[in-house]
């Protein structure tokens, strides 16, 4: 009886670890995933950390908000402010001279605001730089903003970043079709042959080319071209500026500058060229008294400007400056408006690129530019194109989008006022016969000279 009673004993007590032991496994399981006060633990999502209110200052000289370019900028600022309610734009908007006052007050109180319009001309923006007061920009964050060959370049020193540019623009040379084919005469692709061809319009009694020579800023960036066609790149006249080098003695100078005086001593200037203005000069091609007209990209509207006879608008075409052996169609005199740049001390240095970000997405400020005739952006664009374009506007975006090298800031914008009057009546000079390309490069230097 003992024997059996102990038998039961021992059997009660196997079952009985069997089952605590099977108890804690499933208990231990459950009480992981089905305790009230553990499953409320884990299926609370975490609290995500609420964003910084963030308040940018935005300084522009876009001054008018309403209409064309100032319009874009505000709008891409109010959609960027709706997307991102953590963040606010706070805008100051002023017309050029009295922006570039301010920001020297803005400056000389170490009070730049978070996001500051700049120019890419060293007279603006290096004096910044140079004072540590601009933020350098990583060129990977805008890589995909798609900005041409070169538009960086201008504010860009010693190989960093410290802004990006809004727009361009470059010389081209428009020209009147029918004058062409009237008089069988070929459109020019080399500088050899724009200067055959002048020679042959004026043996016909025809004004070769046009241009507004009495102001003297398209001068110089013309020089520029007959520069590079012989030199193969835009820099070497930037080691000049920067007193590395000299345009007197230089070869290429020299024959870029009698490229220049072999179009003067042949006529190929329209008479009286010296003393029209912007307006007469537009004038005399737009009533098909001129062959041909060197300006900027920004006049599309030659194509429909109807004080110009139908005749004109229908035959009016552009072409890059004639190339080289050295020197490509493709590259262009072309430089950049307006752009931004970030203070250094800016206390949200990281919310003020990733607006810039935002802003240069090709989709917002290129598109939009663009497709409301506001001007040319510095990003590619041609994939919003409207389908709508003139003849005239559709050749021009053909060079912008074919460009694979620029020069940037014209060369008489990187400098003093002084050196800009020098530098201008210099080509005036030349332009005019007044002086001989030796004559011409002696009084550069002495233009650069007074940057010292």
């Amino acid at each position: 009886m003992r024997k059996i009673w102990i038998s039961l004993v021992a059997i009660m007590m196997v079952f009985t670890v069997a089952a605590c032991s099977g108890n804690n496994g499933k208990n231990g399981s459950s009480e992981a995933t089905n305790s009230p006060t553990n499953a409320a633990k884990e299926t609370e999502a975490p609290k995500e950390k609420e964003p910084e209110q963030v308040t940018l200052k935005f300084f522009t000289a876009l001054a008018d908000r309403s209409n064309g370019a100032g319009k874009i900028e505000q709008a891409i600022i109010d959609s960027y402010m709706a997307e991102n309610p953590n963040v606010k734009i706070e805008v100051e908007a002023l017309q050029d001279e009295p922006y570039k006052a301010k920001i020297k007050v803005y400056a000389s109180t170490d009070a730049v605001p978070d996001i500051i319009q700049a120019w890419g001309q060293t007279s603006f923006i290096k004096p910044l730089i140079d004072n540590n007061m601009l933020l350098e920009l990583n060129e990977a964050d805008f890589e995909s903003s798609n900005f041409v060959p070169g538009a960086k370049d201008g504010f860009s020193q010693d190989g960093k970043l410290y802004g990006l540019p809004r727009g361009t623009d470059f010389l081209v040379i428009y020209y009147n079709k029918k004058i062409f084919d009237d008089n069988n005469l070929t459109v020019p692709t080399t500088t050899a042959e724009l200067l055959e061809v002048s020679k042959q319009l004026r043996a016909k009694g025809i004004n070769p080319l046009a241009t507004n020579a009495m102001e003297g800023w398209s001068l110089p960036i013309w020089f520029e071209y007959a520069a590079q066609r012989h030199t193969g790149n835009f820099d070497k006249m930037d080691a000049v500026l920067k007193g590395e080098a000299k345009f007197s003695g230089d070869a290429d100078f020299l024959a870029a500058a009698q490229d220049i005086a072999a179009l003067a001593e042949n006529k190929a200037l329209a008479d009286g060229f010296m003393t029209a203005d912007y307006g007469t000069s537009r004038n005399l091609f737009g009533q098909g008294q001129a062959a041909m007209f060197v300006m900027g990209n920004w006049e599309a509207g030659l194509a429909t400007d109807e004080n110009f006879p139908e005749d004109f608008r229908n035959n009016v075409g552009a072409i890059s400056y004639p190339a080289s052996d050295k020197g490509k169609a493709t590259d262009v005199a072309a430089w950049y408006g307006g752009g931004y740049s970030v203070s250094k001390t800016s206390k949200h240095p990281e919310a003020a690129v990733a607006f810039l970000q935002y802003f240069f997405k090709p989709e917002n400020w290129a598109k939009q530019v663009w497709q409301t005739g506001s001007g040319t952006p510095a990003q590619k664009f041609d994939q919003f194109l409207t389908g709508n374009e003139t003849a005239l506007q559709k050749q021009l975006v053909g060079i912008f989008s074919a460009m694979t090298s620029s020069s940037g800031t014209p060369v008489h914008d990187n400098g003093t006022d002084e050196f800009k009057t020098k530098v201008m009546e210099a080509h005036q000079k030349l332009f005019g016969k007044q002086i001989t390309p030796e004559q011409f490069l002696t009084e550069m230097d002495a233009a650069v000279g007074v940057l010292k």
